[in-house]
């Protein structure tokens, strides 16, 4: 017996002493930030681990002899190592460093969230197209922002005026005037300036695009009830980079953007320019253009100063002219008669000088001064009414941004100013106004443990009309490991009743009442998201989202008996459920996009409820992507547009949407070929878009594609 003791015993200390661990901390090999969810493989077994929140791993059960061991994570070149066991020094924890799949690969870091935080770790749901979508977009559809906007589920893109051709964004199917559109933190693009244009910015003038999911209103202000969407312009990198591209379409579109930067010891200097010119174009040939005729150049060049490594300074100016023309063809071509008379014309002239000086104080303190100032002038000449009108605009803000060990804190107060003035126009109705907003907010994310975290804000703004509004939010991250996260956050938003929202200019648009009051939100966001990387190669990302918003005192226009155009509150709330999922896959060289979003927008009373307008409550979108690095990149993508509702709850068709494109790069830029709406997809092939007398036309609501098939070659040269 005790000779079985003594062998059980030596056998289990030598298999004890066979068995080895390998401890190693996961790093970014250009950052040298820690990476979570690395997965870790001892080579020829199922034996594996992933990375904690930390970058840390510990790897047990590892035979003596030489072994090696693979590192893979999404973005990143896999690696393997090999090590001998027992180690030398079994204390050490070995550092390991995975290099960017793309050399030029950066973190992604999120600054609409204002504690410029990386994507992962914030308790709100933002989804970040970054740097390299903005350069692929700026050679498939250079001329706007628009295509890639459209491709993500929870964004609609709407056609808000069928003449002169302006777009707008939906978010979770509430109306376009609930979504906030802001261009580096700045918040300009409201009343009478609005969205026009806006989603014309060429992607090549982009780093990035955040898209925040639900109420951000505490964090900048009224109007973020629906959701918020901030485009981040490029700043300069050490080398210097210049890029043309240059597009024409089937459609007689076309666009040259330039783009160039610089960096030189402390200053830096970027510069883009863009002249985007489209004929005017009938497709469905009943006489007036589904594409009205549009001259667009823009200018933005931006100045950075590093007065030190604390200290820094950047200064912008936007200068943006866009003429339409729209309406009857022959009134277009050549002039109106006493047949075509219909014929708007719209020029918008849109300046704007911005600056941003931060300042990090010590190890805890980053104060940052932000201000701009807007003005934009518009002139209307609609069928003989002729109409201009001045906006003048201002954001200023300070805050400090302050790092605790276990909290980043935000301090701050901002000034918001929007004027309109009337300039000689035709007689109407309604007056100049003048709204001052001003506001203070505190955030405090709170890292209560590795996994958990808090986040509370408060806003309180006061509006020189609508009086005084306090805006509470709460959310809440927990990581439950490297894989899996769960978001919660709820917040409320308000919105100023504007005309300018809800109608053009015109003889009948009448002043705001008193009576109407403004607009105020609560609203509910959940998500849970996923990702890791299967057999060392095949990335997963999921995520699923849940949301809820209700908003009280809905402003709405109608006509009164005596056949003016004014503001009321509906006698109705607005309720939106819905939820959102997206799957995102990647093996070597192809990548997959699949998202599907249900919503439900109501316009409820106690016993009725209408649907929205103009909210698809069923979208399903999907993009597959193949890239053979260096030269080739080819793609396909669509997107089902299902229960859709116009005015009246009068349901409309479904319909699918398909593009496709090719790339051949070369050394220095590429060519491609890209087709939009391959199905030739028009709202005119299910109905008569234009009815009553040429002279007096009446435009149907646009719920679908009026452009039909859209071809065009790009090229673009990087020098």
């Amino acid at each position: 017996m005790k000779k079985i003791l003594i062998i059980f015993s030596v056998f289990s200390a030598f298999v004890s002493f066979s068995q080895n661990t390998f401890s190693c901390f996961v790093r970014d090999s250009t950052t040298k930030e820690a990476l979570p969810g690395v997965t870790i493989v001892l080579e020829g077994t199922t034996n594996g681990v992933s990375s904690s929140a930390g970058g840390k791993a510990l790897l047990k059960n590892i035979p003596n002899g030489k072994q090696t061991i693979s590192f893979s994570f999404i973005g990143y070149k896999p690696i393997k190592l090999s090590y001998e066991f027992p180690l030398k020094d079994t204390t050490d924890i070995v550092q390991i460093l995975l290099p960017a799949e793309n050399e030029n690969l950066e973190e992604v870091i999120v600054s609409s969230s204002r504690t410029n935080s990386r994507i992962d770790d914030l308790n709100t749901k933002v989804e970040v197209l970054g740097e390299e979508d903005m350069d692929e977009e700026s050679t498939v559809v250079p001329g706007s922002i628009t295509s890639i906007l459209g491709d993500l589920s929870i964004i609609t893109i709407q056609r808000t005026n069928p003449v002169n051709g302006n777009d707008a964004i939906r978010m979770q199917g509430l109306d376009a005037r609930y979504t906030q559109i802001m261009r580096d933190g700045l918040p300009l693009y409201g009343g009478f300036s609005g969205s026009l244009g806006v989603l014309s910015i060429p992607p090549l003038d982009l780093k990035q695009v955040e898209i925040i999911k639900g109420s951000a209103s505490t964090l900048y202000g009224g109007g973020a009830i629906g959701g918020l969407l901030n485009f981040i312009s490029k700043a300069p990198k050490d080398s210097a980079q210049t890029t043309l591209t240059f597009n024409a379409t089937s459609l007689k579109e076309y666009n040259l953007n330039a783009f160039t930067s610089k960096k030189t010891g402390k200053l830096g200097v970027t510069l883009f320019g863009g002249a985007n010119f489209k004929t005017a174009y009938d497709v469905n040939g009943d006489g007036f253009a589904e594409v009205p005729e549009q001259k667009n150049v823009t200018l933005h060049p931006r100045v950075f100063y590093d007065f030190n490594s604390r200290t820094k300074l950047i200064v912008g100016l936007t200068t943006s002219y866009d003429t339409r023309l729209g309406g009857d063809m022959t009134a277009i071509r050549y002039k109106t008669d006493s047949v075509h008379t219909f014929l708007q014309k719209e020029k918008t002239f849109r300046n704007t000088l911005d600056a941003n000086l931060s300042g990090q104080i010590n190890d805890k303190h980053l104060v940052t001064l932000k201000t701009a100032g807007s003005a934009f002038d518009r002139t209307l000449d609609y069928s003989g009414f002729i109409f201009n009108g001045t906006q003048y605009s201002s954001y200023s803000e300070i805050n400090d941004f302050i790092k605790l060990k276990k909290h980043n804190i935000v301090v701050g107060a901002n000034f918001m100013s929007e004027s309109f003035i009337k300039n000689n126009s035709d007689s109407v109705s309604f007056h100049n106004y003048n709204y001052n907003t001003i506001g203070s907010f505190v955030q405090d994310e709170w890292q209560v443990t590795g996994k958990f975290s808090i986040q509370g804000g408060m806003r309180f703004d006061h509006h020189n009309t609508y009086g005084n509004f306090f805006l509470p939010r709460l959310s809440f991250l927990y990581k439950v490991n490297a894989n899996w996260s769960l978001r919660l956050a709820g917040g409320t938003g308000y919105k100023v009743p504007n005309l300018f929202d809800f109608a053009n200019p015109s003889a009948n648009l009448t002043d705001i009442q008193s009576s109407v009051k403004p607009e105020k939100s609560y609203g509910v966001n959940a998500d849970i998201n996923f990702h890791t990387v299967l057999f060392e190669e095949l990335g997963v990302q999921v995520n699923e989202a849940l949301y809820y918003t209700h908003i009280d005192n809905p402003v709405t226009i109608t006509t009164n008996a005596a056949g003016q155009k004014m503001l009321q509150n509906g006698n109705y709330n607005v309720n939106s459920y819905g939820t959102d999922t997206y799957i995102r896959l990647s093996f070597k060289d192809v990548e997959l996009y699949v998202g599907y979003n249900h919503t439900d927008a109501l316009q409820e009373t106690s016993t009725t409820y209408m649907n929205m307008p103009f909210n698809p409550k069923d979208k399903f979108s999907t993009t597959l992507a193949y890239d053979i690095e260096g030269k080739w990149r080819m793609g396909i993508e669509g997107s089902w547009s299902g229960n859709q509702y116009i005015n009246n709850n009068v349901r409309v068709h479904n319909f699918w949407f398909l593009a496709a494109m090719v790339e051949r790069k070369f050394k220095k830029g590429s060519i491609v070929l890209n087709c939009e709406n391959l199905l030739d997809m028009r709202q005119s092939n299910y109905e008569t878009i234009v009815t009553g007398p040429v002279n007096n036309p009446v435009f149907k609501p646009v719920w679908a594609p009026l452009e039909g098939r859209v071809i065009n070659l790009s090229y673009k040269i990087t020098l």
